[in-house]
């Protein structure tokens, strides 16, 4: 089987598997005892936490750990604005879990805008600008978009936010732009990012919240003070410790990664069956949205699955949803929508195994359009 779905979760590192067992079976103290056992098993906490922020080129005081970016960007908009009675500016390419608690929001009286997006899919900055003003509290506008693949500029993104609205703090969904882009999360400009493990090969059910040092943010849960007081409750520290060892494996993986020119073949050859690639030519390496012409999406996952391709057809979070909005806003209608597959890509997915997976995937979309006109 070629797994082609990373942007929805990756195979879990066989040495964030063994770290996580590790702590389960010899080092499961609560780390937030008091004597040796627990005191080393915090030290393990700390030392995790130091090789992601590293990786992140952030201090390690700046990250809290959380089940999942759902929850961190939940946090961000229930507890990361300052002034309630400001506006709030999302784009109109964010991932749920960012567009649903806006909407929230919105429904409790807030003063939400979004942003459209332009139709190569990054954000419409001059519209983004536009609604921007000296009351504008939150602005969120996401890393790299996990429909598209599309990389927004963020840093100059939150240089030009900051000169029109000074007070207002800049949030960015980087689930997909985690450790995927040349950034560091320091160059970014941003006050929050949010990151999720299970999309760089560790287990799923661990995330972050990266909160700029300054930066004073309501608890996101009350109790006993650990997270520095920020998120209550016992750390999860066999997921920790198998975050900090996929980070690693992962960054150790991207020294030799060839993923852009694979993705970039890939293009080609798609463009050359007459598919329409959704993006610009900043795109993500590893998530690569398609438009195949007169097929059914869902049929040609189900065909491609049954020959040995595992394949997306959008976010795998509204995969139970009808149309896509971000796909929406981009300008495509229902029909493309509906024709639009979602191809991504693991650090280590290999040239051959996309050329094979290229093959299916044009069999089946022939064999589809055969029996459709048939």
């Amino acid at each position: 089987m070629i797994y082609l779905d990373n942007a929805a979760t990756m195979r879990v590192f066989d040495c964030a598997i063994c770290a996580a067992e590790n702590v389960m079976r010899n080092e499961y103290f609560n780390p937030n005892a008091t004597y040796k056992s627990g005191v080393a098993a915090h030290e393990k906490i700390e030392a995790a936490r130091r090789v992601i922020a590293s990786a992140m080129g952030v201090f390690p005081d700046e990250l809290v750990f959380t089940s999942c970016a759902t929850e961190a960007n939940n946090w961000v908009f229930n507890s990361g604005i300052k002034n309630k009675k400001g506006n709030i500016v999302i784009s109109a390419g964010e991932h749920s879990s960012v567009y649903e608690p806006a909407m929230q929001l919105k429904s409790k009286g807030a003063d939400v805008r979004i942003a459209p997006l332009r139709k190569d899919g990054t954000v419409d900055e001059k519209a983004l600008y536009g609604i921007i003003d000296n009351n504008t509290a939150l602005v969120s506008v996401i890393h790299v978009s996990n429909e598209t693949g599309v990389i927004n500029p963020i840093k100059s993104i939150s240089e030009n936010i900051k000169k029109l609205a000074p007070r207002a703090l800049i949030h960015s969904d980087g689930v997909q732009g985690f450790l995927k882009t040349n950034d560091t999360v320091s160059s970014l400009g941003v006050d929050f990012y949010s990151a999720s493990a299970h999309k760089i090969g560790a287990p799923k059910g661990i995330g972050l919240l990266f909160i700029k040092r300054e930066l004073n943010i309501a608890p996101l849960i009350y109790g006993g003070g650990q997270e520095r007081g920020l998120r209550s409750g016992t750390q999860n520290t066999p997921y920790i410790e198998a975050f900090a060892s996929a980070v690693q494996e992962f960054s150790r993986l991207c020294e030799s990664s060839n993923i852009q020119s694979i993705r970039n073949e890939l293009c080609e050859c798609f463009t050359a069956q007459g598919y329409r690639i959704i993006g610009n030519g900043n795109n993500s390496g590893y998530i690569l949205c398609v438009c195949v012409p007169g097929v059914k999406a869902e049929i040609l996952q189900n065909i491609a699955h049954d020959d040995g391709v595992i394949i997306g057809k959008g976010a795998a979070c509204s995969g139970t949803k009808r149309g896509n909005r971000v796909l929406s806003a981009v300008g495509l209608d229902q029909k493309s929508i509906e024709s639009c597959i979602r191809i991504s890509f693991a650090v280590d997915t290999s040239k051959s195994d996309v050329n094979n997976a290229a093959k299916i995937i044009i069999q089946a979309a022939e064999r589809i359009r055969s029996e459709h006109v048939g």
